[in-house]
């Protein structure tokens, strides 16, 4: 979605509607996980096509050992690398989803994908979603898509260039005699860099390792992977969009930005304090402003503790 699609004036309910992800009957009967996949991916990351998208997609077994290469498993908790290493053990579907490189603020990019809640709300607020999302703890977030399937997401590892996500939850609906539990453990690399122009642009890489419970969700799983990994990509591609809009939104009219914000009723004020403060910094970059009198600090720590050089493209 065209970033022009953030800058108008929004009053009341007003709000311009974004396109709905797609979420068929066939798509959610999937697998819980797989969902999961879909949901982190409109949490994390999110409405346009991307700039470029990289051809080598899909389950191949390079890309899966290009993947598990990159996992950086002695970086996380005892626990967290336990509960990594039994899914990537015992994977029952590998799925790259296409890289997308958006035009976005590396700050930005990096707060949205870790306050999921923040891009819900949004959304909720725009009218464009169901979905729920509730906070469970620092790094924790409990997901209910309305329609049968719900789980939990815990980030195992924060860094600028990649994040790993734990995800488990359950699909319970008539297409499926019985409710179908699964998991999965998702790497989101992203590297930030600035084009011959000055953009700043976000290349993003999502890699999904997913593991279901029965053998017979197993090969319906694979029948199906085909079209279900379709509708993952292009989720993907709708929500690394969003996040390019919202970018744009901040360079034009940040007060838009700050309109919809107090109106996210599910968000901890500090959190949206902070996006407010994001927002103030880029327009401000944009404009060739210095800091006004009197700022609150509220991004500090993602623009000076965070702020690191340029990583290098995922490979």
């Amino acid at each position: 979605m065209p970033a022009a699609a953030l800058r108008g004036t929004w009053k009341g309910d007003g709000l311009r509607k974004f396109t709905m992800l797609r979420t068929s009957p066939t798509a959610r009967a999937w697998t819980s996980t797989i969902v999961a996949v879909c949901l982190f991916a409109a949490c994390s990351t999110t409405t346009t096509s991307s700039k470029a998208a990289e051809p080598a997609t899909g389950g191949s077994r390079e890309l899966q050992a290009d993947a598990l290469r990159s996992l950086p498993l002695q970086k996380l908790t005892p626990q967290g690398r336990n509960l990594a290493t039994k899914i990537i053990n015992d994977t029952t579907i590998f799925r790259r989803l296409p890289q997308q490189v958006i035009e976005a603020d590396s700050q930005l990019y990096q707060f949205l994908v870790e306050n999921p809640e923040m891009v819900i709300n949004m959304w909720e607020v725009m009218g464009v979603t169901k979905v729920t999302i509730k906070k469970l703890g620092p790094t924790s977030y409990h997901i209910d898509d309305g329609q049968g399937t719900s789980g939990d997401i815990h980030f195992l590892y924060r860094s600028p260039s990649q994040h790993i996500v734990y995800c488990e939850g359950t699909y319970t609906g008539t297409m499926l005699p019985r409710p179908i539990k699964g998991r999965c453990i998702l790497s989101l690399r992203s590297a930030h860099f600035r084009d011959a122009d000055d953009h700043n642009l976000v290349q993003c890489r999502l890699d999904s390792f997913v593991q279901l419970d029965n053998l017979g969700i197993e090969i319906f799983a694979k029948t199906f992977q085909t079209m279900i990994g379709g509708i993952a990509d292009h989720n993907f591609r709708e929500t690394t969009g969003f996040v390019q809009s919202v970018s744009g939104a901040a360079e034009a009219a940040p007060e838009n930005l700050h309109r919809i914000a107090g109106k996210c009723k599910n968000v901890q004020p500090e959190v949206k304090r902070e996006f407010v403060s994001i927002s103030d910094r880029i327009y401000r970059d944009v404009m060739g402003m210095s800091p006004a009198i009197g700022a609150t600090a509220a991004g500090e720590p993602y623009s000076t503790a965070r702020r690191q050089a340029p990583a290098a493209a995922p490979k």
